[in-house]
């Protein structure tokens, strides 16, 4: 719980700068180090289940998806993610790295970072930014990737199309 809380208390500084992010090794070292709390576990161990809970956190208050903000070495924001849109049962999209900018724009907002007026599309990281400007003169082919279905934030049943566990109801 005190990684949690202090990992929280992180994004939400992040957040207050805009273009700000952080890798996860970053965040699960300034973890460790806010909360007074160490581990020699590898961080690929414990920090996923650190990130789903500050999902989960941010959902049920209404927050925008602090998560959006921790990527990994490469920039990317990977399966911590999608598990945002699996707690708001919205469908995987096509882009999820631009999905990720938008919902980081979000947090950037929310936590009064100051925003620049001219901004139509919000920044991707720069390995992503970077990595897509190189592959845009090669003609790649984009396989659509299958959705996943939503599921209950209580069970993780499967939910049916209204969206309304029957379950846990």
């Amino acid at each position: 719980m005190a990684w949690a809380l202090a990992a929280h208390a992180e994004l939400s500084e992040i957040a207050t700068g805009y273009g700000h992010f952080i890798t996860v090794g970053e965040l699960a070292d300034r973890v460790q180090e806010a909360s007074g709390v160490h581990t020699e576990a590898p961080t690929r161990t414990w920090m996923d289940a650190i990130l789903r809970k500050i999902a989960r956190r941010c959902h049920k208050a209404g927050e925008p998806p602090l998560t959006a903000l921790c990527v990994r070495q490469n920039h990317t924001v990977g399966d911590t993610y999608k598990y945002v849109l699996e707690l708001a049962g919205l469908p995987m999209p096509d882009d999820l790295e631009l999905h990720a900018a938008y919902a980081r724009w979000q947090c950037y907002e929310f936590y009064g970072a100051a925003m620049p007026s001219d901004m139509a599309i919000p920044p991707l990281t720069p390995k992503v930014a970077g990595r897509r400007s190189t592959s845009s003169t090669a003609q790649v082919e984009v396989k659509p990737q299958p959705t996943r279905a939503a599921v209950c934030a209580q069970c993780f049943i499967q939910l049916p199309a209204n969206g309304v566990c029957h379950y846990c109801v």
